[in-house]
């Protein structure tokens, strides 16, 4: 079977990558928590904080969980029979998005939810990329190659951009598809998703603008932590489908397991406020908020975008 960098004829295959994995430092997963509040906090976000860990603590109990769970496989990679470039590409793309979910999953949790969403859309790149480079990994080896030279005409090191990006698999997965689009299209200078962020209660009649604000929003932290959960259950979905990367023991993957139904039946929730795709009646796929509330007590909405 070939795949979209196989080589064939008389071309030669590239070879591996010339560099030696050396070492790679893993926070210790037994560990590990998500960051404590942040000093200095203004009110608003001072109470988001509060509000985030008594109603949406389950939430942030299993994004813990899975952030833990994620560090344990990855320290599977550093056993010597797993120690190669292919494990490290894997592994520098996959440090990337556990960054992002991590810092997303703090964002959130302090009413910063437009800074949180980019987060959630770069993790689905860096996620889908890991997903798409077990077939298309030359173009990570010619990178490698030519990496790390020096560019005379600059008098630079030449690391190079080796540009990748892998819209491919994010396409063809329904689930990440919908968060990607929709933190892409909420991220931008959109003018319906921004008036979401700082006009919420805004109508045909008024617009009440709250400048940079960052009070708490049940519809949005459960919206965005949701997106965190989704991306990590993906993030594990992948690390465990590759047992010669990461060789972890029995153990972590039985919790992987465990710890993926719980996630399932927490998302399984009607009741959450989440993001579906809507199609028009010009063919148009929409963005359509659903469940989507300030406070818990309040009366849902549906939004269209």
């Amino acid at each position: 079977m070939t795949g979209p960098h196989d080589h064939a004829g008389d071309e030669m295959p590239i070879l591996d990558p010339p560099q030696r994995v050396s070492g790679m430092r893993v926070p210790d997963a037994e560990t590990w928590r998500l960051p404590g509040k942040p000093e200095g906090l203004e009110s608003a976000s001072e109470d988001a904080w509060r509000q985030t860990g008594f109603v949406l603590g389950a939430e942030l109990r299993l994004i813990e969980a899975d952030l833990a769970l994620q560090l344990r496989l990855v320290g599977a990679g550093y056993q010597p029979a797993a120690r190669t470039m292919t494990m490290a590409a894997f592994a520098s793309l996959w440090s990337r998005g556990f960054s992002c979910l991590a810092d997303a999953t703090s964002l959130a949790r302090r009413g910063a939810y437009q800074s949180a969403v980019p987060l959630v859309r770069q993790a689905v790149e860096h996620i889908s990329a890991q997903a798409a480079l077990g077939g298309e990994f030359d173009v990570f080896k010619e990178w490698a190659h030519k990496a790390y030279g020096r560019h005379a005409p600059s008098h630079a090191e030449e690391v190079g951009l080796g540009h990748y990006f892998a819209g491919e698999a994010i396409a063809n997965d329904e689930q990440l598809r919908i968060i990607y689009r929709g933190a892409s299209d909420l991220g931008r200078p959109n003018f319906g998703p921004t008036a979401l962020f700082v006009a919420n209660e805004a109508s045909h009649e008024r617009y009440p603008l709250i400048f940079a604000d960052s009070a708490f929003h049940f519809g949005w932290a459960q919206l965005v932590l949701g997106w965190v959960l989704r991306c990590g259950l993906k993030q594990l979905h992948i690390a465990m489908h590759a047992p010669t990367l990461f060789p972890a023991a029995q153990e972590v993957r039985d919790a992987v397991v465990e710890h993926t139904s719980a996630v399932e039946a927490l998302l399984g929730d009607d009741a959450r406020c989440h993001l579906e795709e809507f199609v028009d009646d010009e063919g148009r796929r929409r963005h359509l908020l659903v469940q989507f509330r300030r406070q818990p007590a309040d009366a849902s909405k549906r939004i269209l975008l």
